[in-house]
């Protein structure tokens, strides 16, 4: 998978304030809506990832590499951004799914460099709904860890198509953490 496209609404470019409107070529994967800029301008938040296939969040965990590329995006494109902060949650039926989910996306976050990640249930009918939050801000060292990871995402997405199920998507991630904490080992000998 190339890097996925971001436009404002109409495929427009995009600009700070707008709806994010998330592509991979011509399929619309998301919408992020809104995406709310602090007063000063240097800051954005991200938390209203409403996916446009059924399932799709579901199947392929698209949220974390959304997240990634958003980063990404704002970094290459908007240099008075200096932080981008996140609260994500999904409502997962089963609560031990839910905790897990909510730990593998903490995990990413962790390596592209945010240390304050929060996970917490969030009060809801559904059982196993926990948000996320935390702030990415922007640092030689944390741009680094961003692009390294998102490789390795868009490697692992690469040859997927939309809206299909990887056979079991939480391997995603579990394969991401075997392949860090192997690089954490070697450098340890």
């Amino acid at each position: 998978m190339k890097k996925l496209r971001i436009t404002g609404p109409g495929r427009a470019d995009y600009r700070l304030g707008e709806p994010m409107l998330v592509h991979d070529g011509e399929q619309l994967l998301c919408t992020l809506d809104p995406v709310p800029v602090n007063p000063s301008g240097t800051e954005i938040r991200v938390e209203h990832f409403t996916p446009s296939l059924s399932g799709l969040e579901e199947t392929r965990h698209l949220g974390r590499l959304v997240f990634l590329e958003i980063c990404a995006f704002v970094v290459e494109n908007f240099e008075q951004i200096q932080a981008v902060s996140f609260a994500f949650s999904r409502p997962v039926e089963l609560l031990a799914a839910g905790s897990q989910h909510a730990a593998d996306r903490a995990e990413i976050m962790h390596r592209i460099g945010i240390e304050d990640i929060r996970v917490a249930p969030k009060p809801s009918v559904i059982p196993g709904h926990f948000v996320v939050t935390g702030v990415w801000l922007y640092t030689e060292r944390n741009v680094a860890a961003l692009n390294e990871v998102l490789g390795e995402l868009r490697a692992l997405y690469r040859d997927r198509v939309v809206g299909t199920d990887p056979k079991g998507g939480a391997g995603v991630v579990r394969r991401l953490v075997e392949r860090w904490r192997a690089s954490d080992r070697r450098l340890d000998h």
